[in-house]
């Protein structure tokens, strides 16, 4: 029998794109149900509140939560939870591990955001990230990461070993190519005050998303289009990062042209993808880009950077711009508005792409990976 403990620190946090990356794995690698393999979950006090799901979480005494109480159980108190369960190998989905695990190690890096743009973050999180996550990565018996893009940036500044580096795509929900009920739409869009057309983004609110430059290509939509359709931005921010001018932009278009609805909850995440116009996702750096297949999953339209690993996931089934390039977007997004037929082809491309993308096959791609090492 094989003994796989699965880190779950991410998993009872507020839900961000590595969050919702460790909770979905770990539900799918628990579904595979392999005979010989035993799933654990560890878990700091929050996974006592955890609702009844059947997966296997064994929460101990101790909070997880918040940057120093959360290190203190990564690396003090999860390893001791690890070695007096017996676990064989310990997977590490949310970029950082137990630098001692005390067991075969694999870990899960999504992008080097920390280390190509640590102006985009604060000083002591930058800083944390720039000395902890080379150590673990040099000691872990096998790194996954989310995309080739990626992977490129962790051969080339971590100086790994090619052999040490899979790459694991992540999946979309199955639940994003359901549209909910008019009742359900209507619901959602009155809760957040949405206008009845508008352009979305959806990402946390640190500089690399690009939401400044979003704001001001939006502020440069002809008048029509401009009195016609909103710019809805949804996403939470968070004292890691940067202040990148957003808000600034955001003053100078009249009131209501700009919607902010901090987080939302997954059931309203998945309506609002149905009812937005199209999804814009400007961003500088990408590990993966998921709302740029949650999107398409949901039959949006999608405009997105040709930067880093956003090209490789939406491929032709997107409108590439240079983010940079506050005309270009601008101009995509006119387009977006104005021809349907541009429209219709990016959506039936888009659904063909996200379908090769179930979180099914990351799992089975993931369980190949740890049993790799677990010999």
């Amino acid at each position: 029998m094989l003994n796989i403990g699965i880190n779950g620190r991410s998993i009872f946090r507020q839900l961000t794109g590595v969050q919702h990356y460790a909770i979905e794995i770990s539900q799918a690698l628990c579904a595979l149900r392999p005979e010989d393999t035993r799933f654990t979950i560890f878990a700091g006090r929050e996974g006592r509140s955890l609702p009844e799901t059947g997966l296997p979480v064994s929460p101990g005494f101790f909070p997880a939560g918040g940057p120093i109480r959360g290190m203190v159980w990564e690396q003090a108190l999860l390893r001791r939870m690890v070695r007096k369960a017996g676990v064989d190998v310990l997977f590490n989905p949310g970029n950082v591990a137990p630098l001692f695990p005390g067991v075969t190690s694999v870990v899960t890096i999504h992008d080097l955001a920390f280390l190509l743009f640590p102006g985009f973050f604060s000083r002591s999180f930058a800083h944390y990230y720039r000395e902890v996550i080379p150590r673990i990565a040099s000691r872990a018996d096998a790194i996954i990461t989310d995309s080739n893009s990626t992977r490129d940036d962790l051969l080339n500044h971590l100086a790994l070993q090619p052999e040490k580096v899979t790459v694991v795509p992540l999946g979309v929900s199955s639940r994003f190519r359901v549209r909910p009920s008019d009742e359900e739409l209507q619901e959602v869009r009155k809760r957040y005050g949405l206008p009845s057309r508008f352009f979305l983004s959806i990402s946390s609110f640190e500089p690399r998303k690009n939401l400044r430059a979003l704001v001001r290509a939006f502020r440069l939509l002809s008048a029509d289009i401009l009195n016609e359709y909103g710019l809805v931005l949804t996403g939470a921010g968070g004292h890691v990062f940067a202040d990148d001018g957003t808000a600034a932009e955001i003053s100078k278009l009249k009131d209501g042209n700009v919607i902010t609805t901090g987080y939302v909850p997954a059931d309203d995440l998945i309506a609002i993808y149905h009812i937005a116009t199209a999804l814009v996702y400007p961003s500088l750096y990408e590990g993966f880009g998921l709302p740029v297949l949650e999107a398409m999953a949901s039959s949006t339209p999608v405009i997105t950077s040709n930067r880093s690993a956003l090209p490789e996931i939406a491929g032709h089934a997107a409108i590439l711009i240079d983010p940079e390039d506050t005309e270009q977007l601008t101009a995509a997004m006119e387009l977006i508005a104005s021809d349907s037929g541009t429209r219709n082809l990016l959506v039936e491309r888009g659904r063909k792409k996200s379908a090769l993308y179930t979180w099914e096959n990351s799992a089975e791609k993931t369980l190949a990976v740890i049993r790799s090492v677990a010999g």
